[in-house]
């Protein structure tokens, strides 16, 4: 079970209801509309409400928690596989895939800009990358739970496997063609890289495009949770292919 805590990666939790809640732990008294919420569905999802002392809550949590948790079952992973099989015949699908990011708080932030903008499913290695655990969860404020997460275990193989199906890949590279001169396509997939080294080298090479934020001063790189939300806003905005 983990762990999930504050006002809206709870109440997404419930409102999704792809997860098992075993518990909620509310502060004493506390009182208010979000609270009601999380009271209302958790009756619905007849998930048990503990009333806890502050101090308890601060000991169950690494975080801001504003007076609200739950106990839930883990983060699950769906199939690449099944996923294509699933979507075959769906023309328009945006798909985000995770390099190695080790900062669970950069994976957080960039499910949650995954989540406002409408990704299709995000891709997340085994292996060598920071767990979608309860600081990812909570910095995703919720938006993990509306996301299609698939586990895939070689990147660069989930690369060919993509451009099979029709995707055209891109590398996030600052070096890369400006963001807005790209064509779209119907199906497309970004990969973001490691916060220190970027895209794996076959990785990159298996990228059908390398495409980045021109810098406009001195700072030449930008924080890969940063600069998501930035690609994603260029990919979404303006009319569908």
């Amino acid at each position: 079970m983990e762990l999930v805590y504050g006002r809206h990666p709870v109440l997404e939790a419930l409102r999704a209801g792809k997860r098992k809640i075993q518990k909620i732990f509310l502060v004493e008294g506390i009182e208010g509309e979000i609270f009601n919420q999380v009271s209302t569905l958790a009756r619905k999802r007849h998930a048990p409400i503990e009333r806890v002392p502050k101090m308890r809550l601060d000991q169950l949590t690494r975080g801001h928690h504003q007076g609200v948790a739950a106990q839930v079952s883990d983060t699950t992973y769906g199939n690449l596989d099944d996923f294509l099989r699933a979507h075959v015949d769906k023309k328009a699908l945006f798909i985000v895939a995770l390099d190695e990011i080790q900062d669970p708080q950069n994976i957080g932030s960039i499910l949650r800009s995954a989540g406002f903008f409408g990704v299709d499913a995000v891709l997340v290695p085994r292996w060598r990358s920071a767990p979608v655990g309860e600081t990812a969860t909570r910095i995703s404020a919720g938006a993990l739970e509306h996301l299609s997460l698939l586990q895939v275990k070689n990147l660069a193989e989930a690369v060919l496997q993509l451009q099979d199906a029709g995707f055209q890949v891109l590398g996030a590279d600052m070096r890369g063609e400006p963001i807005w001169a790209i064509e779209r396509h119907a199906r497309q997939a970004l990969i973001l890289g490691n916060e220190g080294e970027g895209l794996r080298r076959l990785v990159r090479e298996r990228c059908d495009k390398l495409v980045g934020i021109p810098a406009r001063a001195k700072v030449q790189s930008m924080n890969v949770g940063s600069a998501a939300a930035v690609l994603l806003y260029e990919f979404f905005r303006g009319p569908k292919p």
